[in-house]
C-alpha cells in the first residue's frame, strides 16, 4: 500500500496542469462516444479498445485533463505496487523496495502516468502477468502439476489475465507475448523428467486462451481496415542517436524528457554536466544484470522481458521504423529490477546487525532525492502550450479575422480551447488566396504553427514561405517552446495598431 500511495502522489500532483495535446484529444472524442461507436473507432485507427472503455467511465463527471488522467494515474500507480511485488519475488524485499520507489518518482513513469492514453494500463497489466511468469520460475515442479492440483494457480491466472488483457490494451503487448514464450522455454529446459511435458501442456492450453482474447478484436481490425493492419506508423522518425540517447535516459534512466520531442531537459542533480543519479541508477543496473542474472530461473526471465522489447523495435526498424520511447515504457520497470537486485547485493554486504537501522533510513533518503530529481518536471514544459496560445489569441481576435495554419491538426488542437469565444470552422483555412481575401477585405489574418502530435516537426519557414505573397508580419509571438503566432495586417489604416509580439 506504501508504494501505491507515493505512486499516486507523485502522479496526482499537477495531474491537470498541463494541456492536453493531440493523442489525448483523440482520447477526449473517443471516450465521449457510445459503446459500439467507440469500439468501431478504436479498431478501426489500429487502436485496441480496453483502455478508452475503462476511461469512458469517467467521462461523466467531465472531460478536462484531471478527470480524463485520472485513470492513467491510477493504473500507473497500482504498477509501482506490483513492481515492489515482482522485486519481492525475483530478488528479495530491499530488490523490491529500490524498484518500486524509483518507478514511483521515475519522471518518464510520472509523465506517462499523466497522460489520458493506454501505456499505463498495459504496464499495470504486462507487470502482473510478469509476477505471474515470475512465481511460475520459482515453482516449474507445481507448474506442472495439473491446475485443480497446482499451488501456483494463482500465479497461472495473473500471468494468462495481465497477458490477455494487455494485448487488448496495446499492441506492443505483443512484444511482451514472445518474451514470455521465450522465458517459459528457458522455464521448461529446466523441468526434469515427465514434469517438462506437464509443464509445456498448460502453458500451451493457457496460451491459447490469451490468444483467443486477442483474436476476435484482431479480426474485427482486420475488417475495419480492410487488412491494412500495418499502416499509422509512418510519422515514426528513422532510429537516429538523438532517439536512441533520449529512450535511454529516459525510460531507463530518471531523466526529464519531452513528450512530443526528443528533447532531454537539465537534471536538478546534475553537478559539472555530469547526472550522479543516473549514473548510480545505471552502476546498480549493470551489476544487477551481470550477478549471475543467467544462473537462475528468475533472472532469466528478467533478463528475457528486459532484452526482447528493445532488441526487437531495434530489428523492426529494418523493415519499418517503431522505435519511440513510449513503446518502451514497460521495459523501463523491469530494468529497475535489476537496479533493485544490484542494490540488494550492496546491502547485503552491510553486517546484519546493522542492516535494520541502515535500510529504512536508506530507503527515505532515496525517495527523497528522488523527489528533487522529479520536482522539476512538474514545471518543465514537456507538451506544447495549445492552452496559452488559445489564451494568448482569444482576446485579440475579432469579428472578420482569419486564421490560417499549414497544419490541420493545429486546428484540433485550438478549438479544444477556443469554442467559448465562438470560433467556428469558417474561422480556419490552409488556402492563402482565402487569407489574401481576408486582409483585402480588411480583416485580419492570424497564422499558427506548432508541434502537435509526437515527433511533430517544428517548421515556421515552410508556414512563412506560405504567407510571404500576403506580406510580412505585423507581428510575431513565440508561446512556449514549440507554438508560434503571427499576425498579418490589411495594408493601410484598417491594419490598426500593432502592438508587439
Amino acid at each position: 500500500m506504501l508504494f501505491l500511495a507515493l505512486g499516486f502522489l507523485a502522479r496526482l500532483f499537477g495531474l491537470g496542469s498541463k494541456p492536453f495535446w493531440l493523442d489525448e484529444v483523440t482520447t477526449v472524442h473517443r471516450s465521449s462516444l457510445p459503446f459500439g461507436e467507440l469500439l468501431r473507432d478504436s479498431l478501426s485507427f489500429h487502436h485496441m479498445p480496453l483502455y478508452f472503455v475503462l476511461t469512458s467511465w469517467v467521462v461523466p463527471w467531465g472531460t478536462d485533463e484531471f478527470v480524463l488522467r485520472l485513470p492513467a494515474a491510477l493504473f500507473g500507480a497500482v504498477s509501482c505496487a506490483l513492481l515492489w511485488r515482482v522485486g519481492l519475488v525475483f530478488a528479495g524485499p530491499v530488490c523490491g523496495a529500490v524498484a518500486a520507489i524509483l518507478c514511483c518518482f521515475s519522471p518518464f513513469q510520472v509523465q506517462y502516468g499523466q497522460e489520458a492514453r493506454s501505456y499505463t494500463l498495459v504496464l499495470c497489466f504486462i507487470l502482473l502477468a510478469l509476477d505471474g511468469l515470475m512465481c511460475l520460475s520459482r515453482s516449474p515442479a507445481e507448474a506442472a502439476a495439473p491446475f485443480r492440483r497446482s499451488s501456483v494457480r494463482g500465479a497461472w491466472l495473473r500471468y494468462g489475465f495481465g497477458s490477455a488483457a494487455a494485448l487488448d490494451t496495446l499492441g506492443v503487448a505483443l512484444f511482451w507475448l514472445l518474451a514470455a514464450n521465450l522465458a517459459a522455454a528457458l522455464i521448461a529446459a529446466t523441468v526434469p523428467g515427465p514434469g517438462r511435458a506437464g509443464f509445456i501442456r498448460r502453458w500451451i492450453v493457457v496460451q491459447l486462451l490469451v490468444i483467443g482474447c486477442y483474436v476476435p478484436f484482431l479480426v474485427a481490425m482486420t475488417l475495419l481496415t480492410r487488412g491494412d493492419l500495418g499502416s499509422g506508423l509512418d510519422w515514426v522518425p528513422p532510429l537516429g542517436w538523438d532517439n536512441l540517447r533520449t529512450s535511454v535516459v529516459g525510460v531507463y534512466g530518471l531523466r526529464i524528457t519531452s513528450l512530443i520531442r526528443f528533447r532531454v531537459f537539465p537534471s536538478a542533480l546534475a553537478v559539472d554536466g555530469i547526472d550522479w543519479l543516473d549514473l548510480l541508477v545505471a552502476a546498480a543496473g549493470l551489476v544487477g544484470i551481470l550477478a549471475g542474472s543467467w544462473r537462475d530461473r528468475a533472472g532469466r526471465v528478467a533478463l528475457v522481458a528486459l532484452l526482447t522489447l528493445p532488441v526487437c523495435l531495434g530489428l523492426s526498424t529494418l523493415v519499418s521504423s517503431v522505435w519511440m520511447p513510449r513503446y518502451l515504457l514497460w521495459s523501463g520497470p523491469v530494468f529497475l529490477l535489476f537496479v533493485g537486485r544490484g542494490a540488494a547485493m550492496l546491502a547485503r554486504r552491510i553486517p546484519a546487525p546493522g542492516r535494520r537501522w541502515v535500510l529504512p533510513p536508506g530507503g527515505v533518503v532515496l525517495a527523497a532525492v528522488c523527489v528533487f530529481n522529479l520536482w522539476p518536471f512538474y514545471r518543465t514544459e514537456t507538451k506544447p502550450v495549445w492552452n496559452d496560445a488559445a489564451a494568448w489569441l482569444r482576446p485579440q481576435f475579432r469579428p472578420g479575422d482569419l486564421i490560417v495554419t499549414d497544419d490541420p491538426a493545429t486546428v484540433s488542437m485550438m478549438d479544444l480551447y477556443l469554442p467559448a469565444n465562438g470560433f467556428a470552422p469558417r474561422d480556419w483555412t490552409k488556402d492563402p488566396a482565402l487569407a489574401a481575401q481576408t486582409l483585402a477585405a480588411g480583416g485580419r489574418v492570424w497564422a499558427v504553427h506548432g508541434a502537435v502530435g509526437q515527433n511533430d516537426p517544428y517548421r515556421l519557414d515552410a508556414l512563412l514561405a506560405l504567407l510571404r505573397p500576403l506580406g510580412a508580419p505585423a507581428v510575431r509571438h513565440r508561446i512556449g517552446l514549440d507554438i508560434t503566432v503571427l499576425r498579418l495586417d490589411p495594408p493601410g489604416p484598417a491594419g490598426g495598431a500593432r502592438p508587439g509580439g
